[in-house]
């Protein structure tokens, strides 16, 4: 509709390619603002201004598909956001300046439409993710042993980068005193090996953290002893 009304092209931000490379779309560069030459009976300021900030809206939420399409295996989306690219792209064709308010404000509806979408394909997206992690999460049991001279009166098991409240596994039992042994944890490896994270606070209110590389526990289960390195100051669990 607006290609009859502007035939020629004003500028190519070259945001949205429009080459299908390798099942995934390529990510636009976050450009947020259009350029414009002053035209003696332009549109106003603040519709350029509003078409400004849609663009960049409409931007982002392409690039946020776009790492989302990276992180999953199935490529069944792979037509309809080719298309849907296609058609975000043509943003780039039109020069605001030349334009009325009126036709800047059908431009402006059909962005949102383009950003809903988007905002659709990201849910199904997430979705997707989610069910190719969970079919491939592996329960691991862990036992820890305190080898150390330490009590711990605070100790949490994550996923790194949750970050999430995380629970205080000694929150309702006695300290974790040297000698003890604490069964009953449990980590989940997913298709990306994801460490995790092993938090201990010992008595004095001295904290530790500690990355357990979990692609190197067998699914049967890993038993874990801590130690106390002095020189360093430093926890070890091996």
């Amino acid at each position: 509709m607006y290609r009859k009304l502007f035939s020629r092209k004003f500028i190519s931000w070259k945001l949205f390619p429009r080459k299908f490379i390798s099942r995934k779309l390529v990510s636009g560069v976050a450009i947020c603002s259009f350029i414009f030459l002053a035209a003696a009976c332009g549109p106003s300021d603040e519709k350029v201004d509003e078409a400004q900030q849609k663009y960049s809206q409409l931007v982002q939420m392409h690039n946020q598909v776009v790492e989302a399409h990276k992180n999953v295996e199935d490529n069944s989306l792979d037509e309809s956001l080719a298309q849907l690219q296609e058609k975000a792209s043509e943003a780039e064709s039109y020069n605001l300046a030349e334009m009325k308010d009126e036709e800047i404000d059908i431009l402006i509806g059909t962005m949102d439409d383009l950003i809903q979408s988007y905002e659709e394909y990201l849910e199904i997206l997430s979705d997707i993710k989610g069910k190719e992690e969970a079919a491939v999460l592996i329960p691991i049991s862990v036992t820890v042993t305190n080898n150390t001279d330490l009590s711990f009166s605070t100790l949490k098991l994550y996923e790194k980068g949750d970050h999430d409240v995380h629970a205080d596994v000694l929150e309702d039992m006695e300290h974790f005193a040297p000698g003890q042994t604490l069964v009953g944890l449990m980590v989940l490896r997913d298709v990306d090996n994801t460490p995790w994270i092993l938090v201990l606070e010992e008595t004095g209110g001295t904290e530790y953290e500690l990355e357990l590389p979990v692609e190197k526990y067998e699914e049967e289960g890993v038993s874990l002893a801590l130690t106390y390195d002095q020189e360093q100051d430093k926890l070890l669990a091996e």
